[in-house]
């Protein structure tokens, strides 16, 4: 990790957290493509295409550590389904006729692409394949995001179609959880420079109570049938889990959690300082986390209790409203509500959330630029200010 660290500013490292917003031409291909009337070297030209012009954005704004946009994805999630033997990938509508409704009445959209376990999980390559194609086209530091166990577990594991193989949702957990492993290790051997886990699915404990799930929980209950544990047995679960797959890899590469929520207009104006101290458990070295949203609360809550071995990704640019976009001034002062707690090199600036986590979420890509843009130039700012080069 110590030649990462040496390409790169000492403080105030710019990222994303994952997605870029898709061209239209690729869903268009990937429809066709589904449909069989795409063959696979046509379908894998315009995936290139993609992630090309995805790393180009991100170079053309400044950022330090980078992504692939996760254009070869149907959804940060579902295309765990692509890739490993024992998952399916259904349309949401599959798993239940009213899916969508229900999704509406809990103002809690879910993907419309869903991974499914229906059979016994077998190791197979997630995203080495991704990193090998991303790193002949460009020469910045690779970040690379994984679903976590906990969230793959919430999201994939069913009570009709799983059972057959795996009776708990744990125990599929378990056995994805070696998957990601072998994963990780993959990925070190190919020279990543950040591995990202997605956990949506904890950082949603937000809004839990501690007999009632969040409202995400409540679609998945709904849609996959498996029951709530209570809000301390949840975040503990989480937490295992991703200490189970990180065990043993130390400073060998960096290791992050991303949490986000996507609040409502009615949510709680809460952050993550309220899954602590457990949260502090989790053995990576960085949170990625979404703070821009005005109903995440005070990021300052969570800078003050935040171990002082542990970064900050913190949320500076909202996902939401492509129509607005952020001055660097606005960025600095967002950041600033944390430098007082958090030492600079802990600190890096990313987005809220991906851009596009699934293929159909439109945003301009134009706007996405334009807002990284900002953030680059607010990170510059905050580094002549704080002295750090």
């Amino acid at each position: 990790m110590s030649e990462f660290l040496m390409t790169l500013p000492r403080a105030f490292i710019t990222s994303v957290v994952g997605s870029w917003p898709r061209p239209t031409w690729l869903i268009e291909a990937f429809e066709k493509y589904e449909k069989g009337e795409l063959d696979r070297q046509t379908f894998s030209q315009y995936l290139d295409d993609a992630v090309k012009l995805a790393i180009k954005d991100q170079e053309e704004a400044g950022l330090d550590v980078i992504t692939d946009g996760e254009q070869r994805r149907t959804s940060f999630v579902a295309f765990v389904g692509q890739k490993l033997k024992g998952f399916k990938i259904v349309r949401v509508e599959e798993l239940h006729p009213s899916a969508k409704e229900i999704m509406k009445k809990y103002k809690a959209p879910l993907t419309l692409w869903r991974p499914v376990i229906a059979g016994y999980i077998e190791d197979s390559v997630l995203a080495v394949d991704e990193v090998q194609y991303a790193k002949k086209v460009t020469q910045k530091p690779l970040k690379v995001t994984l679903p976590s166990p906990y969230l793959i577990m919430w999201e994939a594991w069913h009570a009709k179609i799983s059972a057959p193989y795996y009776p708990r949702p744990e125990d599929a957990a378990e056995a994805y959880v070696k998957v990601l492993r072998n994963e990780i290790s993959r990925l070190i051997n190919a020279g990543v420079a950040f591995i990202q886990l997605d956990e949506p699915m904890l950082g949603d404990l937000i809004e839990a109570e501690p007999d009632k799930p969040d409202r995400y929980k409540q679609v998945a209950s709904e849609l996959y049938g498996q029951k709530y544990r209570g809000l301390r047995d949840e975040i503990q679960l989480a937490v295992d889990l991703v200490n189970e797959v990180v065990q043993g890899f130390g400073t060998s590469v960096r290791i992050g959690m991303h949490l986000d929520r996507w609040p409502t207009e009615d949510s709680p104006i809460v952050g993550y300082e309220r899954l602590a101290p457990q949260i502090f458990d989790v053995k990576v070295k960085q949170y990625v986390v979404e703070y821009k949203h005005p109903r995440m609360g005070n990021p300052e809550e969570f800078a003050k209790i935040l171990p002082s071995d542990k970064e900050i990704g913190l949320g500076s640019i909202d996902v939401r409203d492509p129509k607005r976009v952020e001055t660097p001034e606005e960025v600095v002062a967002h950041v600033e509500r944390i430098v007082k707690y958090v030492d600079p090199v802990r600190i890096w600036l990313n987005p809220d959330c991906g851009f596009a986590p699934g293929m159909y979420r439109a945003f301009p890509r134009q706007a996405a630029l334009e807002k990284l843009k900002a953030m680059v130039k607010a990170a510059k700012i905050l580094r002549e200010k704080y002295w750090w080069a």
